[in-house]
């Protein structure tokens, strides 16, 4: 199948306005990751005990709900708008505002509640950022941004690094995350200006994208998405087990950290090379063998550094398909008017998974252990290998 781009009027942008921009991603990666898969995970332990598990699962679910239907809506806001970077900068606010509400919370209920809100917020913030992007980074220049995006996951897991300075203190925490994810918005907001053309308009003319190229590609990423959901929530207490049932947050943060900073000129590397050779699906099946090699060391480890080991496959390999692929999918879209709208409908891959894999999980892992789980996730990276396979990416 022949997906080959139309010719691109868009000029190409310089590099401070991509690496604003990756900094700016990676703030929306501080702003969720930290939270998500450590300070939800020990609070609903505070909270709620032994239970924290069930609880995990249902702030999961009803946090999906929320960020799907608030990157959708705000993602059409900014469509309808075209003030994505205001609306934007509102979303960030929205956003500080709502973490206070979460660090408030005293119950498991109460905390649920407050992870939507949040999701909403956080939404506000991510979703005109991502039309941003499609709006004015030229097709020729999308393997190095999503290079550039794989920074986003490396500098959120370093982020855990500062939070560990200050255990047991959540307040304090979350007012850090705030603190990280402005700092890396505002450079965006406030400097950087894209290029243009003479005489183009902000926006360029329709373009006819693939269609089905663009819904493959978004099965598949939903299908590595549902394997990094029923892992993702669950990670910290999988890696827990090798530590005799305590894992420090310093020691986790260190390990992750480690892992996503290696990450970066892995993408970096294959994006730019993508750009250069033209090529899209390579870079995209490498990364699913390395994902699925990872799981696979993480299911046969016996000892901490063999998980280590394995975990940190796993990321170089999920946090480079994922940035790699978010700007190969832009390049399918069909018509700037929409692009946010469309964006959210992509970003479906991303929340979709976490309305069924908490809940799944945990009877997964009652039913054949982190070990099972993890053997049936690299066996599923066959079905995203074979659907990228077949497309001709250009």
């Amino acid at each position: 199948m022949s997906t080959a781009a139309p010719a691109d009027p868009r000029p190409p942008q310089p590099l401070r306005l991509l690496l604003a921009f990756a900094l700016a991603w990676a703030g929306g990666s501080i702003a969720y990751t930290p939270f998500l898969t450590v300070l939800l995970p020990q609070r609903l332990t505070v909270l709620a005990g032994a239970d924290d598990v069930r609880w995990l699962g249902i702030a999961a679910t009803v946090g999906a709900v929320s960020a799907s239907l608030g990157n959708i809506g705000w993602g059409w806001l900014s469509d309808r708008l075209g003030r994505r970077l205001k609306l934007s900068a509102l979303g960030l606010l929205a956003f500080a505002a709502t973490t206070a509400l979460v660090a408030r919370t005293d119950t498991p209920l109460a905390l649920v509640v407050a992870v939507a809100f949040w999701q909403i917020a956080l939404n506000l913030l991510l979703a005109p950022l991502a039309a941003y992007a499609a709006d004015h980074i030229p097709n020729a220049q999308k393997g190095l941004l999503g290079g550039l995006l794989a920074v986003g996951p490396g500098i959120a897991a370093a982020s855990l690094v500062a939070l560990s300075l200050f255990p047991d203190r959540l307040a304090t925490q979350l007012v850090l995350i705030v603190g990280f994810t402005a700092a890396a918005v505002a450079p965006l907001l406030l400097i950087a200006k894209p290029a243009r053309a003479p005489g183009a308009a902000p926006i360029i003319a329709s373009t006819p994208g693939s269609r089905a190229t663009l819904i493959q590609l978004w099965i598949a990423r939903l299908s590595v998405q549902i394997a990094e959901g029923l892992l993702f929530l669950f990670l910290y207490y999988a890696l827990r087990r090798f530590t005799g049932g305590h894992l420090s947050l310093a020691r986790y943060a260190l390990v992750a950290a480690t892992a996503q900073l290696v990450a970066i000129p892995v993408a970096l590397a294959v994006g730019r090379w993508s750009d250069r050779s033209g090529r899209r699906r390579s870079p995209l099946l490498a990364m699913i063998a390395l994902i699925a090699l990872g799981l696979a060391v993480m299911a046969a480890s016996q000892v901490w550094i063999q998980a280590v080991i394995g975990y940190a496959l796993l990321l170089i390999g999920s946090s480079s398909f994922l940035s790699l692929h978010s700007t190969f999918a832009m390049q399918q879209l069909r018509d700037p008017r929409h692009y946010g709208r469309d964006l959210g409908l992509i970003n479906l891959a991303n929340t979709l998974p976490a309305l069924v894999a908490p809940l799944l999980a945990v009877g997964v892992i009652g039913a054949i252990g982190y070990s099972g789980l993890l053997n049936c996730l690299a066996l599923a990276m066959i079905v995203p290998a074979l659907l990228i396979a077949r497309l001709d990416l250009a």
